[in-house]
């Protein structure tokens, strides 16, 4: 099958830095205190994986508290957390794994439900996989495509099973079958937990005061990115719940943020999102097949021109909004 997120972005150094950033700023970061300076040094989420880190962390900071920054708030969801087992380790599936960032911030939980956890990855492509020897022991990646079987040796596996915005990389007939497929690798009364923004919505709105603050160039390149991928992000986000219950899922919930909730973040993410714009838009500017509002063909130098203006319209206080969908479900348990 094609790899349909290389034709849309791309899948190099640069793409997994810019996931990575991604990943955190979508999840969430806590500001602490340092003891020694009283600077505030932002730590992604380990610490945030539950309500029994939250304890741990109080406890050891109790006399410099930390603030926490919120977008999706968890890796994993508390009612997921709270029902993995304790009598064994947990064996954890990312799907579309990418740089396996998920599974890295798992690994350096401290929570007693995740801190020996069995992680495993996949993806279509390891080309944004890291090198084998700068991961955990305990993280091992390989090659699956969701949207193939299941191969019988891995069905029944996971205690639970994570999939976090591969939207680029489905077309809207591959989502209910994907969740299908991905669903037979839990075992009874295991849990997914499914995260898709919905860029549909998306839209960059003035942050500063109107005299200073610019957002049209931003505006003119999401709308180019949002309507060039409309085929593949129309879908998705929409389709988790129901995805789930088809697929046999029971106690299927979902819950929708807004990527801007948290002013703390909104310029990084904003930045991180008009450096995939970029990429998209000059990949295809470079192939002729860029189109303005009206059908004209944009060039490189219209891109170029564009981009700087972009970012000039970020650091006068331009951000953007979009949903953020979650969903979970669990596996019945036999009989």
């Amino acid at each position: 099958m094609s790899d349909v997120y290389a034709n849309n972005l791309r899948r190099d150094a640069k793409e997994s830095e810019r996931l990575d950033e991604q990943f955190d700023l979508l999840t969430e970061y806590v500001c602490v205190p340092s003891v020694h300076t009283g600077i505030s040094v932002t730590v992604p989420g380990p610490y945030r994986t539950g309500r029994d880190e939250q304890k741990k962390f109080s406890s050891k900071h109790a006399n410099h508290r930390p603030s926490s920054i919120r977008n999706i708030g968890y890796l994993v969801h508390p009612l997921i957390l709270d029902r993995l087992p304790l009598d064994h380790p947990v064996v954890i599936a990312d799907l579309a794994t990418g740089t396996a960032r998920f599974l890295q911030r798992i690994s350096q939980s401290g929570n007693p439900r995740l801190k020996s956890a069995i992680l495993h990855g996949s993806d279509l492509s390891p080309a944004l996989f890291p090198p084998p020897n700068t991961l955990p022991s305990n993280i091992h990646l390989s090659v699956l495509d969701v949207r193939a079987p299941v191969p019988a040796a891995l069905q029944g596996t996971y205690d639970f099973v994570h999939v976090r915005q591969i939207a680029a990389g489905l077309t809207p007939d591959d989502w209910v079958p994907a969740m299908a497929n991905l669903a037979t690798l839990l075992k009874p009364g295991g849990a997914m937990q499914w995260e898709e923004c919905n860029f549909t919505n998306v839209v960059h709105l003035r942050g500063g005061d109107v005299s200073v603050t610019s957002v049209d160039a931003a505006r003119t390149l999401g709308k180019m990115f949002k309507n060039g991928l409309m085929h593949y992000f129309r879908h998705g986000w929409d389709r988790l719940e129901e995805g789930m219950k088809t697929a046999g899922l029971v106690e299927v919930g979902s819950e929708i943020l807004s990527s801007d909730r948290e002013p703390a973040t909104r310029e990084a993410l904003t930045r991180n999102g008009m450096q995939a714009i970029l990429g998209w838009a000059t990949a295809n500017a470079k192939s002729g097949q860029l189109r303005g509002d009206k059908g004209q063909q944009v060039t490189i130098a219209e891109i170029e021109e564009l981009g700087e203006q972009a970012y000039r319209d970020i650091q006068s206080g331009c951000y953007v909004r979009f949903d953020i969908h979650v969903a979970w479900g669990f596996r019945p348990h036999a009989g």
